[in-house]
C-alpha cells in the first residue's frame, strides 16, 4: 500500500469569511454590512473602471452587491470570495453598459493581426492616478477588453464569451486601447518634460 497521503487542495477562504458568509445567509444586517464595507472601496473601483462618472460606478456597485447577497448561498467556495463579489461586478458592468447601449465593438482584421506588434505598456510602472484618467478616455469597447485582459486576467476567449464577439475583435479592441494609452502617456511625458525644462531655466 502507498504511504503517498492525497494533498487536500487548500483553503481559499479564512475561517472567518466562512463565518461571515454563514451569518450573512441567516439574514444578520450586522454581518451584510461587515461584509459591504470590507469588500465595497475595491469594487467601486473595479466598477469605475467600467464606467464614466463617480456616480454611475457607485449605482453599478449597488445593484452588484443587490446580486451578492442574493446569491451568496451558490458561492461555492472554489475561488476566494473577493474574486467572486469581483466577477458579480464585472458582469453587472457589462451588462450596464450593454443596456445604455454604450459597448460597441467594431471588429479591425489588420489590427488584429497585429495586435501582438503593438508596443507593450507595463501597467504597473504607472502612476495609478495618471493611467485612471488615462483609461477614463478610452472609448467603451476598448475600456472594456483593455480592464478585463490586462487587469481583471481574462483571456481573449473568455471575454469573447462574455461580451457575444469572436476572438479577433478582442484582440483588436486590446490592440486599439494599448496604442491609444501609449499615445496618451506619450503626449503626457512631452508636456511634463516641457514644463520641467522651463522650469530649470
Amino acid at each position: 500500500m502507498s504511504n503517498t497521503q492525497i494533498q487536500k487542495p487548500p483553503k481559499v477562504i479564512t475561517q472567518q469569511e466562512d463565518q461571515l458568509i454563514k451569518d450573512c445567509l441567516a439574514g444578520k444586517r450586522a454581518a451584510q454590512n461587515r461584509l459591504f464595507d470590507k469588500y465595497a472601496p475595491k469594487m467601486l473601483g473595479v466598477c469605475f473602471r467600467y464606467t464614466q462618472t463617480a456616480h454611475e460606478a457607485e449605482d453599478v456597485m449597488q445593484d452588484g452587491f443587490v446580486k451578492v447577497f442574493n446569491n451568496l448561498g451558490s458561492f461555492r467556495r472554489e475561488s476566494s470570495l473577493e474574486a467572486w463579489i469581483k466577477r458579480i461586478m464585472v458582469n453587472t458592468a457589462l451588462n450596464h453598459l450593454k443596456s445604455t447601449r454604450r459597448l460597441r465593438m467594431e471588429e479591425d482584421i489588420s489590427v488584429a493581426e497585429n495586435a501582438l506588434d503593438v508596443s507593450v505598456i507595463q501597467l504597473h510602472d504607472i502612476d495609478a492616478e495618471i493611467l485612471m484618467g488615462c483609461i477614463q478616455q478610452l472609448p467603451a469597447g476598448y475600456r472594456v477588453v483593455l480592464n478585463m485582459f490586462a487587469i481583471e486576467g481574462y483571456a481573449h476567449k473568455e471575454i469573447a464569451e462574455q461580451l457575444g464577439i469572436t476572438e479577433s475583435t478582442s484582440r483588436s479592441q486590446f490592440a486599439r486601447a494599448k496604442e491609444f494609452l501609449r499615445k496618451k502617456l506619450d503626449s503626457l511625458k512631452k508636456t511634463e518634460q516641457h514644463y520641467e525644462r522651463r522650469r530649470v531655466q
